[in-house]
Formats: C-alpha cells, sequence, structure tokens
C-alpha cells in the first residue's frame, strides 16, 4: 500500500514540475514577444528536458507495475 502511495507522489509530482517548466516557457516567451515586438519561440531545451522526464517518469512506473504484476 505505502509503495503505491510513493509511485502516485512521484508520478505526480513530476508532472506538475514539468507543467510549470512547460508553463514557465511559454510565460517567459510571451513576456519577451510583448517588450520586443517580434515573435519569441519556446526554448527547445525545455522541451528536450520535459521529453526526457516524461520517458523517465513512464519507465519508472512501467517497471514498477511490470515488477508488480510478474510477482502477483
Amino acid at each position: 500500500m505505502i509503495k503505491e502511495k510513493i509511485m502516485l507522489i512521484l508520478a505526480a509530482g513530476v508532472m506538475a514540475a514539468i507543467g510549470m517548466a512547460i508553463i514557465g516557457d511559454y510565460i517567459v516567451a510571451a513576456i519577451e514577444t510583448s517588450k520586443t515586438g517580434e515573435p519569441v519561440d519556446v526554448s527547445a531545451e525545455v522541451m528536450t528536458l520535459v521529453q526526457t522526464a516524461l520517458g523517465g517518469v513512464i519507465g519508472i512506473i512501467g517497471g514498477y507495475f511490470g515488477a508488480k504484476g510478474s510477482k502477483d
């Protein structure tokens, strides 16, 4: 029971951090666009970070439930 809660907290925390990074990057791009008047793209590094983090979370959760399923 405690392991499931830990996995839920881990997944929710990482997803919240990813969401904050995406929202923050779009806010920064919007502010820079409004200041300069020229369109500013979102950071490619942030999108790469999001892709890597999502892959990691999926791997961790999949590994946990895969091991749990083979154990039962």
